[in-house]
């Protein structure tokens, strides 16, 4: 029998490495110097300069699209939070959004 790989990707769409200005709002909370590091059609790790917000919460993440000319406004799940920043499930993406999104990840 062999054995599964546990270290292998758990995501079903690749991230691509970007650079993006991004602003979180969390509550009364707003997240202005948060930055994107990695990017898919699905989520993103944002690194939010150790701010904390808890895991399973809903934010609205506003990120600057070079490529559209306007910033792009999503709902996002917080996954996962560590010291560096959060890991999040993009969620109820339309397809105009969806459409921003992937000029995005290819003009990176």
């Amino acid at each position: 029998m062999d054995s599964q790989d546990t270290s292998s990707e758990r995501r079903s769409a690749g991230r691509v490495a970007v650079s993006l200005d991004a602003i979180l709002y969390f509550n009364s909370l707003l997240l202005t110097d948060c930055r994107i590091r990695n990017l898919s059609s699905e989520g993103a790790f944002i690194v939010t300069g150790g701010q904390y917000i808890p895991d399973r919460a809903l934010v609205d993440m506003s990120l600057n699209v070079p490529v559209v000319g306007a910033p792009l406004r999503l709902t996002a799940q917080i996954m996962r939070s560590t010291e560096e920043g959060v890991g999040v499930q993009l969620k109820d993406v339309d397809a105009t959004s969806m459409r921003q999104l992937i000029q995005t990840l290819y003009a990176a």
